[in-house]
């Protein structure tokens, strides 16, 4: 038999909600159920704004509502209609509406029958209203309706013969004639229309309709008491004479009368005259009532119509007239029903409900799930589930919001009387709300939350939070275990399986090498196994924001995730406190579930994060020991190799292994330890392994590092391994070299010899190219970076203390030359890592780039490894413009504010990089010094820098402390003004910039001579030298690159260095410099969070930083 929701399917829920209130307002005398073809009809009259005639016609053979009609405005599928279909459905036994079964038989259709009566009684009792209705006409003519014993008027128009009597009769309808007189009758007579015409107006079905007969129900007995006088009333037909008033009243009283034959009884009137003595049956069939106020009644015996007493309302009484023949269990029923009314107690008892058994018992408490599943999304929105209450007796099952202490029902087609343990009901309830404390009955929710439903079903309904019942009914029903019966509807949100035996697993890919594809599944409590990345995908289709880290972070792991496998069938319940970690680290998977394949390398990483995920992966071994070399790369350490002139301290002997590890799983890498920490000597340590293995023998090493460091690198090979033998292909003689190439173990070169001899590199192979500074190919199309792709060599290197400087591309080009394709195509890691990190600030897409290349770049910092170096202290050191010099800074920013901003509306940002580099330019020379700006109205008026008077005192005083000092600038021509300044005070100096020749008798001079300061360029000085003499380190002008600052610092602060280390960086107030210094720490946290293991910082970026310099 199909659910009530089935049902309604037709109707939508907004009149589905209207509809309740009008299951009470069908007037149920005016139902008619009859069989048209193959289909049912059902017409009922449903009381509205108006009286509304409504119609539905129900197919057997579809089991569906196929039509419906009504006199209302809406017309078609309105609230009438659902209310009527309502009734239909609850009321009329649709199981049996079938046009391919046998008919019922009589008893069954007793029932029915009167089951139809007793719920028409139920609302009379409910509802007992007081109208006031009234009609009148020409002649008015009381008949029995369609032979029942309701009466209604018929108006005619008569003629009379001369002697008054009448001669013929036409009906009459055209009642507003006689109101406006068209008409023309008597004042009298227009009066008494009038009344009648009054209440039967009220009780027309339509405004717009005039029957030919009238229902006067409701009228006022003195009104009709004029009427009958006036002579112009007849009882049955115009013919007879016309009705008497008379002062004789009837009493009426109501007694049962048995029919044994069909085991029924239906209550009968009994009509007693003025002497209380009974009238006769015969007599009292010519009896009829007229429903006025009060009652009367019309003999049609005696022609008389009079007063009728009775201790039942006129509503009351049409009812009890209307009782069909009732079977013994609805009887029953009916004296449960009247039993709390007074006004039914000298109503005597059916004969058959006096010995009717009683059962007693205790009752089954039952909580019913999805019974009301059009109401779930109302739910939803204010956070709480309904179930259903009932209680199961021997005899059957009642709603807890049920009023009766007991209820009647049939067994074994035996009725009998169910007694109700209220006690015991009550007490399973407490029980139920001591278990789960928030429960909440419907009553208890604001209405305007919650549907409308019937007194009982409203009282039988309790509430919960949603997840609230899911705790209770898995991963075991704990509600079964308190005693309760837990049911659910197929549409039930709560019939749930849970599930168990999580696990992962990552098999090879047959269709590319070092691929594995990600799986894992998951097993219900039947044992049935599902795709858990399928699953999940669901679940992440109605909620995306569980790919979002504090949405993840943030989900409690005591709930579920509830996963409907297909239509009606029970749901899958996850758990969040299994599945929470596999939406943190398999949400790449989880965003393409049909993409589900990864490299070795992400692979690995998952094997990594077992203890995360907390179960382990099934795999192959050969991942297994991947994924355990690539853990373990850092932690193996190999001794000072014999033949190594020196000793490699601890993390000098870590990194010679990981160099091993590189080669023996062909892998390339960056060694980007810190600044001082050895990485020429590991590099060198590692080669001589590689030279006594015999792996040099054939191919050489090719080294490529920056010009100033060729010197150093020839000094460190000699140092420390004097056994390889190097060749230096550098200055004007190297092609004379050429053909010493396979006699040696290492070829130095540097990056601006890589396009001039280009053909010669490239048509030899090596055993390893190493890049020095290799940041040098920061930009993936530049020259050298182009032609260090293209050289032939098995295992390649990096050696960089800063392989990102500024943004993450520069980091993707040195692994594009390492090995390509590892971190992908540069648009896809651009769109990938790059755009989500510097501009989202994205923590997870940051820590999955860290894993993805930790294996392949060692980084250790001075603070870490070198715990003997003394203490380096940063001192930031600000300093006031003069009046003149702040004056024409604001001159110079003001006009090229200006300039630039037009300059940008005109050509765009792009397009105009040149000129804004320009103009920031200026600003930072004005900060130095405001001759810098080479302008000859600068020059004339001896404009001074309070930033050259603060060093030269600051270089005065340190000279006098003993103390070595390192100048660094990015202008040459400041280098020049300063050691002009300091000449003037006597104080030595040595310079390097780029034009410096004699390189290392500069830096000779200054590490074991007397002379105290060293002015030193940035780009030519602030690599490759070791200058441990220095102690003082002075930024004259910050520059935008950190990673810079840090490596010039960096030249005195490193291993060999004895004596604290002091850093000034000399800051301009309110200028371009401070905005400068901002930027710096904006790249240096960037650079940190990506080159170290510390996971925790995080930066934001945008194209708004370089114009806010000219602000």
């Amino acid at each position: 038999m199909m659910t009530l929701n089935q049902f309604l399917a037709r109707f939508d829920t907004a009149t589905l909600q209207r509809s309740i209130s009008y299951v009470s307002k069908i007037d149920l005398k005016s139902l008619e159920m009859y069989q048209d073809r193959q289909n049912v009809v059902v017409e009922a009259r449903i009381m509205g704004s108006y009286r509304y005639d409504t119609t539905l016609i129900y197919s057997p053979l579809k089991q569906s509502i196929i039509d419906t009609d009504c006199s209302c405005p809406v017309g078609y599928n309105c609230k009438h209609a659902a209310a009527l279909a309502r009734y239909f459905y609850d009321r009329q036994n649709l199981g049996q509406i079938n046009s391919n079964q046998p008919e019922q038989n009589s008893q069954q259709k007793a029932h029915h029958t009167a089951k139809v009566w007793l719920d028409q009684f139920k609302q009379q009792l409910a509802q007992v209203k007081t109208e006031t209705q009234s009609q009148h006409q020409l002649i008015y003519v009381f008949q029995p309706k369609h032979h029942t014993q309701q009466l209604q008027i018929a108006i005619y128009k008569v003629r009379r013969n001369k002697d008054g009597q009448i001669r013929d009769t036409t009906p009459y309808v055209s009642y507003d004639n006689v109101l406006n007189e068209r008409l023309k009758v008597s004042a009298e007579e227009k009066k008494i229309f009038s009344h009648l015409y009054f209440f039967a107006k009220l009780n027309f079905p339509n405004a717009h309709y005039y029957p030919p007969t009238w229902d006067i129900s409701g009228i006022y007995q003195e009104q009709l008491k004029t009427a009958i006088q006036s002579g112009s009333c007849y009882a049955l037909d115009a013919k007879n004479l016309a009705l008497n008033w008379t002062d004789d009243s009837y009493q009426l009283e109501f007694n049962w009368k048995v029919h044994p034959q069909n085991k029924t009884e239906k209550l009968t009137a009994q009509f007693f005259n003025t002497d209380n003595q009974l009238i006769s049956t015969e007599h009292s069939e010519q009896i009829y009532i007229i429903h006025s106020h009060p009652l009367s009644y019309l003999d049609t015996l005696n022609n008389q119509v009079g007063v009728l007493e009775s201790s039942y309302s006129s509503e009351m009484i049409a009812e009890l007239m209307d009782m069909p023949q009732m079977p013994v269990e609805i009887l029953a029923e009916f004296k449960q029903l009247i039993q709390p009314y007074a006004a039914f107690d000298d109503l005597p008892q059916a004969q058959s409900v006096l010995n009717i058994p009683t059962l007693t018992g205790k009752p089954t408490p039952i909580l019913k799930f999805g019974y009301f599943s059009q109401y779930d999304r109302l739910g939803q929105m204010h956070h709480y589930a309904m179930a259903e209450i009932e209680f199961e007796y021997a005899a059957g099952r009642i709603q807890k919001g049920a009023p009766d202490q007991y209820f009647i029902a049939q067994i074994n087609e035996q009725t009998v009387r169910q007694q109700r343990d209220i006690a015991l009901e009550k007490e399973a309830i407490d029980t139920l709300k001591q278990t789960i404390p928030s429960l909440k009955w419907l009553t208890q929710i604001a209405k305007s939350k919650r549907p409308a439903f019937d007194d009982t079903t409203e009282n039988s309904i309790i509430c919960a939070d949603p997840n609230v019942w899911i705790n209770q009914l898995i991963p075991e029903n704990k509600i079964a275990l308190l005693g309760w019966q837990v049911e659910h509807h197929q549409a039930s949100l709560f019939n749930l399986n849970a599930t168990h035996n999580l696990q992962l697993s990552l098999n090879e890919s047959e269709q590319k090498q070092d691929w594995f594809n990600v799986g894992a599944t998951i097993q219900d409590s039947q044992g049935q196994t599902y795709n858990l990345i399928e699953l999940l995908g669901y679940v992440i289709q109605s909620n995306p924001n569980l790919l979002e880290d504090q949405y993840i972070e943030q989900l409690k792991e005591d709930e579920f995730f509830l996963v409907s496998i297909a239509e009606n069938e029970i749901q899958l319940a996850l758990s969040i406190k299994d599945i929470k970690p596999i939406l943190s680290y398999l949400k790449e998977i989880l965003r393409h579930p049909q993409s589900n394949a990864i490299d070795q390398y992400d692979a690995a990483q998952l094997l990594d994060l077992e203890h995360h995920l907390g179960m382990p992966w099934h795999s192959n071994e050969r991942l297994k020991t991947f994924a355990h070399k690539l853990q373990t790369s850092y932690q193996q350490q190999i001794a000072t190799p014999q033949g190594f002139q020196g000793e490699l301290r601890h993390y000098q002997q870590q990194g010679l292994a990981w160099l091993q590890f590189l080669r023996e799983t062909e892998h390339g890498g960056i060694l980007a330890d810190d600044m001082g920490l050895g990485k020429t000597a590991q590099t060198l340590a590692h080669l001589l392994l590689e030279k006594q293995a015999g792996r040099l023998e054939q191919h050489p090493a090719l080294i490529i590092a920056p010009t100033s460091l060729m010197h150093n690198w020839r000094k460190e090979a000699e140092k420390f391994t004097p056994e390889l033998k190097v060749l230096v292909l550098q200055g004007h003689d190297r092609q004379t070299y050429f053909d010493q190439i396979h006699d040696v173990d290492i070829i130095l070169s540097t990056y601006p010899l890589l396009a001039r001899d280009e053909d010669f590199f490239l048509a030899h192979q090596y055993h390893m190219l190493i890049l020095d500074e290799a940041q040098n190919i920061k930009n993936p199309r530049a020259k050298a970076a182009q032609v260090v792709r293209q050289i032939n060599a098995k295992h390649r290197l990096c050696l960089t203390g800063t392989p990102m400087e500024n943004h993450l591309g520069e980091l993707w080009s040195l692994f594009h030359f390492l090995m390509p394709g590892f971190l992908y195509s540069q648009d896809v890691f651009n769109k990938s890592y790059r755009k989500p990190i510097e501009k989202n600030a994205d923590l997870s897409i940051k820590n999955k780039l860290i894993s993805r290349i930790k294996p392949f770049m060692l980084r250790r910092l001075k603070t870490e490894v070198a715990k003997e170096l003394p203490e380096k202290t940063t001192i930031e050191v600000n300093i006031d413009m003069n009046e003149q010099q702040s004056k024409l800074y604001e001159a110079v920013r003001a006009t090229m504010q200006k300039n630039i901003r037009e300059l940008i509306a005109a050509k765009g940002f792009g397009r105009s990089q040149i000129q804004i580099l320009s103009a920031l330019l200026k600003l930072r020379q004005v900060c130095c010094h405001p001759t810098l700006l080479q302008l000859d109205d600068v020059k004339n008026q001896n404009i001074e820098s309070a930033k050259l008077d603060h060093l030269l005192q600051m270089v005065q005083d340190m000279v006098e402390e003993g103390r070595k000092i390192l100048i660094f600038s990015q202008f040459t021509s400041m280098l020049q003004l300063i050691e002009n300044n300091l000449k003037t005070l006597n104080i030595s100096t040595v310079k390097l910039t780029g034009q410096t020749k004699k390189r290392d008798e500069v830096i000779t001079a200054f590490q074991t001579g007397d002379i105290p300061v060293f002015l030193i360029s940035l780009k030519s000085g602030g690599v490759g030298l070791n200058l441990t003499a220095a102690d003082t380190v002075i930024h004259y002008d910050p520059w935008w690159n950190p990673a810079a600052e840090d490596q010039a610092s960096d030249r005195a602060w490193r291993i060999g260095q004895k004596k604290p280390v002091f850093v000034y960086k000399l800051i301009t107030n309110q200028s371009i410099e401070e905005k400068i210094l901002a930027l710096q720490k904006n790249k240096a946290n960037l650079t940190q969070s990506i080159l170290s293991i510390d996971h925790e910082n995080e930066v934001k970026l945008s194209e708004d930083d370089v114009m806010s310099l000219l602000d």
